[in-house]
């Protein structure tokens, strides 16, 4: 092996002096002109030449290198288990004007993760809305890091995708992280984060891996979906039912100040059923959590239905007794005019 690092020296120096490169005009050609091959796989790469004459040729490896072989125009670097994880085959070619030249093969040795997990650290429990968090994202035990890429989703929506610069051709751990803010929207979502190993045009196409998803658990205060206020008539529904029920997590528990009493409602839903009659006035309904509270107003009032048949019924019956009146003058008045005159004697 030592001649052929005493050939690659003395080529060095008359492309030194040529200025030209190592692969510029070698009459070699490698097939494949690069491999990616899984670690522990079998690989196998044609090196051969367009010269019918020449001194011989080889393959200089760290492993499956071969000796200065005779007058064939190929040689063959094969590995049966290529279980090296940065390697560097050279197919080199003596000419017959005592010339060597030489093709570098691109050898990418790839390892998928063994585990790809996503966790919360330093903390146990729920997320309160609004507080900012930080997720992580764990690989174990890939190669080469720097073909891989990894996607958050949140649910079915893409957070953001990046990458992570690592020259290392031995597997290695990575870690990635994400700061999210928590929303009241994002209770019951799940995170998870998707590792995929990309080689290229001429790799494999290898499926993604994903995380086991992360399941989002968000506190936040109570919350009305409804309007803060409504205005109730006891004349239209004697025993209206007050239903303040809220969005919160925890589950908000309820009060209902009334006129007349304090109340507790009998079930965590906020829904008022009064067993009677309720008084007209301001009725304040709380909803609360360990976050925050809300609160409701019902107005209760009962409208004057006699003022109000006597306004629509007053100005009617005084016009129809106007008329009645009228009616009965002229007819009177009617009698008198037409009854004969009797003497008296």
């Amino acid at each position: 092996m030592w001649r052929v690092r005493a050939w690659f020296l003395i080529f060095d120096v008359a492309l030194f002096v040529s200025g030209q490169s190592r692969n510029s005009s070698c009459p070699l050609e490698l097939t494949p002109s690069s491999v990616i091959v899984r670690f522990g796989d079998p690989v196998s790469v044609n090196c051969s030449t367009s010269l019918d004459e020449f001194e011989g040729m080889g393959w200089e490896a760290t492993e499956g290198g071969t000796s200065l072989a005779g007058k064939l125009q190929f040689v063959t670097w094969t590995l049966a288990s290529l279980k090296t994880w940065s390697i560097q085959p050279i197919c080199y070619i003596n000419t017959i004007d005592q010339i060597q030249c030489q093709q570098d093969l691109e050898v990418t040795v790839y390892k998928m993760p063994d585990s790809v997990s996503i966790f919360q650290p330093n903390l146990t429990g729920p997320m309160e809305a609004g507080r900012t968090y930080r997720l992580q994202c764990d690989i174990r035990n890939v190669a080469p890091v720097r073909n891989l890429s990894l996607t958050w989703y949140r649910g079915t929506e893409i957070i953001k995708t990046e990458m992570r610069y690592n020259d290392s051709a031995t597997p290695q751990n990575e870690s990635f992280s994400l700061l999210i803010t928590a929303k009241k929207e994002y209770d019951g979502l799940q995170i998870q984060c998707k590792v995929q190993m990309n080689l290229g045009v001429s790799g494999p196409k290898l499926s993604p891996i994903k995380s086991e998803p992360f399941d989002m658990v968000v506190h936040y205060p109570p919350s009305f979906t409804s309007p803060q206020q409504e205005i109730l008539d006891l004349a239209v529904d004697g025993k209206p039912i007050l239903n303040c029920s809220s969005d919160g997590n925890p589950q908000p528990y309820y009060r209902l100040l009334s006129p007349a009493s304090d109340l507790k409602s009998p079930e965590t839903r906020g829904v008022f059923r009064p067993l009677s009659p309720l008084l007209p006035g301001t009725y304040n309904c709380t909803a609360t959590n360990r976050l925050g509270s809300a609160t409701k107003v019902f107005i209760v009032h009962r409208s004057n239905s006699s003022a109000t048949f006597w306004l629509i019924v007053g100005p009617v019956s005084a016009l129809a007794l106007v008329l009645i009146g009228g009616t009965v003058w002229a007819t009177r008045r009617g009698h008198s005019q037409s009854s004969p005159k009797t003497n008296i004697l």
